[in-house]
């Protein structure tokens, strides 16, 4: 149990790379606008760029650590992102600030697909899903805090400091992976494919009859929740008129109810399969859009209608992740690096694009922005239940 619980640690410190990212700079906006000289909508643009070149980073990363191994892979994406990120804190203008993020988005595409992919080296089946939802109850703990963190560095010295910091974490996370994990890990030994064909195994991916269901699964269910993050601030503080303590508390109470569901599903895992459990979280979280749905064509104005529905739905995702993942990474062995880059690549490109066109759509409007969401995770519902309970294992194509 010891290892198990340092392996999982050691694996969502590596993960929280990403949410530290994306949420630790965002009390800085309007710092890093007054300083830059530019809007905040300006700013708000190293963000959602930064999601294209995560997926950018998960497309190239995930064959080469197929092909040269996990650790090379995961310590040059951490050494890409630690340097952007003192970079980004040295930019003098948005233009070259945007540059830095994208290329630490890149990096941050490296980490990412490699920690799926050493937990399928690691494990199979329950054992991965459980695998997976213990990071994810570990890792919940990053977006929870990250807002907080960002202000009490900017309250001690000034924007550039949040860079800095991400920077040094990434630099202690690489250290303790390579004596703690990396470098006990075998050697790649068998045949190399040329790298001209790298990509080409993402046909053979894509060839599996499942594969796509989960990609749409996964896909539309972080776009649900890209959706809240999007305009979080516009429902809590401008529509319901929380102060900026009562809308921290607001958000933080969905990712502890996301870290209460990772853990019982966690529990269920011992029982109950993988499939089965997604199903179900699925079913929960586009019943509790639906129901919230009907109390904001009721009365818009009611935060408690609201509200308790908005925490269900973020904290579904605690059980929908890690059972998804499992769930398709169950059919790749040797082309896991490549199926973990698909997966991811696909969600943030999708969550990005949906995101974004959702700020034009929805044109101030709560309403329009809890249908949207009932929408995705709808979809990804209906994808969900065509998937068998048991899926068959070890059934991998190969490669192109």
């Amino acid at each position: 149990m010891k290892s198990t619980l340092q392996f999982s640690i050691l694996l969502a410190a590596t993960m929280a790379l990403g949410p530290l990212a994306i949420d630790a700079y965002l009390p800085a906006f309007p710092v890093i606008a007054d300083d830059l000289g530019v809007s905040q909508n300006q700013v708000s643009l190293t963000l959602s760029l930064y999601v294209f070149g995560l997926a950018l980073g998960l497309i190239i990363g995930g064959p080469l650590s197929d092909r040269y191994g996990r650790a090379p892979v995961l310590l040059t994406g951490l050494g890409i992102y630690a340097i952007s990120a003192i970079a980004i804190g040295q930019s003098t203008d948005v233009q070259w600030m945007i540059v830095w993020r994208l290329i630490q988005a890149f990096g941050g595409g490296w980490i990412a697909v490699s920690v799926p992919a050493l937990v399928r080296d690691t494990a199979r089946g329950r054992d991965a899903a459980r695998l997976f939802s213990l990071i994810a109850l570990i890792m919940f703990i990053a977006p929870a805090i990250a807002p907080s963190l960002g202000s009490i560095l900017l309250w001690i010295g000034s924007w550039p400091l949040i860079f800095y910091f991400l920077s040094v974490y990434a630099v202690g996370v690489g250290v303790l992976m390579w004596f703690r994990l990396l470098r006990h890990q075998p050697r790649k030994t068998e045949a190399k494919e040329p790298v001209s064909k790298l990509l080409t195994n993402y046909l053979a991916v894509l060839r599996h009859p499942m594969a796509w269901r989960h990609v749409v699964i996964q896909s539309l269910a972080f776009s649900t929740v890209m959706l809240f993050v999007t305009h979080a601030s516009f429902m809590y503080q401008t529509w319901f008129g929380l102060n900026n303590a009562q809308f921290s508390i607001a958000f933080a109470s969905g990712v502890v109810c996301m870290g209460v569901l990772g853990t019982l599903n966690r529990r269920l895992l011992l029982s109950y399969s993988p499939v089965l459990l997604l199903k179900i979280a699925l079913i929960t979280q586009a019943g509790a859009l639906l129901v919230m749905n009907l109390f904001l064509g009721i009365n818009s104005q009611s935060l408690w209608a609201f509200l308790p529905m908005m925490i269900l739905v973020g904290g579904t995702i605690g059980a929908i992740a890690p059972n998804n993942q499992s769930a398709y990474l169950e059919h790749f062995g040797r082309l896991s690096g490549t199926a973990s880059a698909l997966i991811g690549a696909s969600q943030f490109i999708v969550a990005g694009t949906v995101s974004t066109a959702s700020t034009w759509i929805v044109d101030g409007s709560i309403q329009r922005i809890a249908l949207a969401m009932f929408v995705c995770s709808l979809l990804a519902t209906l994808s969900g239940l065509s998937l068998a309970n048991h899926p068959a294992h070890s059934d991998e194509p190969e490669a192109s």
